[in-house]
């Protein structure tokens, strides 16, 4: 009958007592039970029920679904996790804070708040910027797209209009790091990396230095990527899509504390998100959340949040994007492309777009998703030249080159479609199910070949080289006959 009896604190007695518990700074785990005891109470059910529903409400923090709540100021402090400005930022010589640092601080600090103090001890200075919304997107989309523009209003009050008429196009005025000196000190460039320590979670003050790119391994990022992939998937499956974004990824450093490698060795958020293929932006819910990825999705996601329509057209994934603008390549094909001109040493950008995507060829639906587009290979070309593994990727290279070479043929085969004004729905259905059969086989070989962490030895590469060989028969044979095809009914028109 014990248990039945009414809890013996109210709430506000007992979170009185979290926070006397939390100012005498007596360990990182409290319970029910000593809460209790330090309250003077009985261990009822009621109690113990209504103090874990207090904690579990309480973002000061960690549940870890036992009845055990760990302290976030005490599992951050001394935290480590990296930062990767891109090369515009790089060349700006500033830092937008974003959502970067969103996941390590205590939430009530603003991103612009934060306390960053460089190797040498002294406080980063904020400057003032002007650019255009889309320019800030990819920077703050971990905020969670619905907050965005609420986070532009309170960052400035000249950015209020865009909270009631969101424009993509429109100007924003936010504040960023100064990082002029230090990148020109450490030779900045893309790929190379901020050390963050975090010092204060409640006060959001996180200290950083320097970490060469060259110092950074493609298989250590794989495998960080690979891990926090894991934490999340707890954390999705505990809370399905109630927390917002940067409470996930705060979950995720929490579940994963055991088995996420250390800072050094691990990815920034910007690379995880862009890397990842388990995990998605889902912008189908009432707000917008990290999710596991549906079933086969297109590769390499863009991420324009809901409700900002950058484009009338689609701007939601790249492959779907390729489709709609008239390119019958796919994500790993344009890859392909990137690494086979780091293989020949032709990093020309130009050069790479004219041989992948043709001059004038291109359809898009606007300026906006043009500029989505482009965006996206620029920065796909940017980050595969810069991190380039020649010793890794010479034995591969020969390989890749020669399936290229179909893929240049198939590309020739459908220009020549349009400029006959054939479609490819009026070729013989059977003919051309078998090219893109072999065009499917050949991407899985690429894939294989464009992965660092894929390293085969002299038998499998001479496999590989005979599969594509009979494939370039079949392909050879398939071309020349749709074409005759083709070609015979302009001629009959």
């Amino acid at each position: 009958m014990a248990d039945a009896k009414e809890p013996e604190f109210s709430i506000r007695q007992i979170e009185e007592a979290i926070d006397a518990w939390i100012a005498t700074g007596t360990g990182k785990e409290l319970t029910a039970a000593q809460l209790i005891r330090q309250l003077g109470g009985k261990k009822l059910r009621a109690l113990v029920d209504r103090i874990d529903r207090t904690l579990s409400g309480d973002d000061r923090f960690f549940d870890d679904g036992k009845g055990k709540y760990t302290l976030r100021a005490d599992f951050f402090r001394g935290y480590e996790f990296l930062v990767t400005p891109d090369a515009w930022e790089i060349e700006q010589g500033f830092l937008f804070p974003g959502h970067r640092f969103s996941a390590f601080i205590n939430p009530e600090i603003f991103p612009s708040e934060i306390k960053l103090t460089g190797p040498d001890g002294k406080a980063v200075e904020l400057e003032t910027i002007q650019l255009p919304v889309s320019q800030a997107f990819h920077h703050h989309l971990l905020l969670g797209s619905e907050q965005i523009f609420d986070f532009f209003t309170a960052e400035s009050a000249a950015n209020a209009h865009l909270s009631r008429r969101p424009d993509p196009d429109g100007m924003v005025t936010l504040n960023v790091f100064d990082l002029k000196e230090f990148y020109r000190k450490n030779h900045f460039r893309e790929g190379d990396a901020l050390l963050c320590r975090v010092e204060d979670w409640v006060a959001g003050r996180i200290r950083f230095r320097a970490l060469p790119g060259d110092a950074r391994k493609e298989s250590d990022l794989k495998n960080w990527i690979a891990s926090y992939e894991k934490a999340l998937e707890t954390v999705f499956d505990r809370f399905e899509s109630y927390p917002e974004i940067p409470e996930q990824l705060a979950y995720a450093c929490f579940i994963g504390r055991n088995t996420l490698p250390e800072a050094v060795r691990s990815a920034s958020l910007d690379e995880f998100v862009r890397r990842t293929n388990e995990v998605e932006i889902n912008f189908e819910t009432d707000h917008t959340v990290l999710a596991k990825r549906a079933e086969n999705p297109d590769e390499y996601p863009l991420n324009p949040p809901e409700g900002v329509s950058v484009s009338r057209g689609e701007t939601g994934e790249i492959g779907a994007l390729l489709r709609e603008v008239g390119s019958p390549l796919t994500p790993v094909e344009v890859d392909s492309y990137i690494l086979d001109c780091c293989y020949a040493r032709e990093l020309d950008f130009e050069e790479f777009f004219a041989r992948a995507f043709g001059r004038e060829k291109l359809h898009f639906t606007d300026e906006g998703q043009q500029a989505v587009f482009y965006n996206y290979v620029e920065d796909r070309f940017e980050e595969l030249t810069g991190n380039y593994n020649r010793v890794d990727d010479e034995p591969k290279g020969p390989v890749r080159s020669s399936i290229l070479e179909l893929v240049d043929d198939r590309l020739e085969f459908f220009d020549f479609l349009a400029s006959i004004g054939e479609k490819v729905d009026q070729l013989p259905h059977e003919s051309m199910h078998k090219l893109a059969a072999i065009a499917l086989q050949l991407d899985e070989i690429l894939k294989m070949l464009n992965d660092p962490g894929y390293t085969p030895d002299a038998a499998e590469l001479d496999h590989l080289a005979e599969t594509v060989e009979l494939r370039t028969d079949e392909h050879e044979t398939l071309i020349s006959e749709l074409t005759g095809i083709a070609g015979k009914d302009v001629q009959q028109q």
